[in-house]
């Protein structure tokens, strides 16, 4: 296996995040890997239904259920079929809300498929260079696309997210395929990670892995300890997936 990831309560007292990594054997003997990660809201049970629902959209997933050719629409109904599931739950509560971000990549042979909704990311090391695929749907983020001034009272509110799964009947994800070499490496991650691990330590530990110095279930234990020294408040999940099209 080609990937590895954990997760770490941190400073809460429930662990509302929830991840799963697959390899699904298709009937022509291609390997697809499945990588997907949430972060519930809407307090401790409400949350981790929440998220549970929308990683068993993929971890669920056998090859008779993939389609040959896997593509963004597929991905899509995914997303959508999950947050039905959740919307439907919600409108049944009495008080507060139910919802999730959910990231998910399928990779096959040399493409990737990245679904996302929210505010937990989806990185790409390659070249030295951790870029960020993702798109954080916050205000704070919307604010800075749009190139508004940020206040002080903006900076308080980093983490109001403005899309989730569940909260709406209907959400609009980011959907996006892009070609994957030898080597790259993606890091799938809530923010209780990103937010407690420097990018500098994201980019050294990629390092290692990509040049085999260190594994990646020691490489995911190294940043989730990192986070926790740092004094991450929120729970800390990821996931850590090398590429190698020799086991493609």
């Amino acid at each position: 296996m080609n990937a590895a990831g954990g997760s770490n309560i941190g400073q809460r007292k429930d662990n509302e995040d929830r991840y799963e990594i697959r390899s699904v054997e298709m009937p022509n003997g291609d390997v697809v890997q499945l990588l997907v990660i949430a972060d519930g809201m809407g307090g401790h049970e409400h949350g981790q239904l929440a998220s549970r629902i929308a990683v068993e959209q993929f971890a669920q997933l056998e090859a008779d259920t993939l389609p040959a050719e896997f593509s963004l629409e597929h991905m899509r109904l995914l997303f959508q079929t999950a947050n039905s599931r959740i919307n439907a739950l919600q409108e049944h509560l009495h008080d507060g809300i139910m919802g999730t971000t959910l990231t998910a990549a399928v990779v096959k042979q040399d493409q990737l498929y990245l679904g996302h909704v929210g505010d937990s990311r989806c990185y790409m090391y390659r070249d030295g260079e951790l870029i960020q695929i993702s798109v954080d749907h916050t205000y704070y983020a919307e604010l800075i696309r749009r190139g508004q001034e940020i206040s002080l009272n903006d900076e308080k509110q980093k983490n109001v997210l403005m899309k989730a799964l569940g909260p709406e009947a209907y959400v609009e994800g980011q959907y996006l395929q892009q070609i994957m070499r030898a080597d790259d490496v993606l890091v799938l991650c809530t923010d209780g990670l990103y937010n407690a691990v420097s990018t500098e330590d994201i980019i050294a530990v990629c390092e290692s892995v990509r040049t085999g110095t260190v594994l990646l279930d020691q490489a995911v234990d190294i940043l989730l300890n990192k986070g926790v020294e740092q004094g991450a408040r929120d729970n800390l999940t990821l996931i850590l997936y090398l590429h190698d099209k020799k086991e493609i």
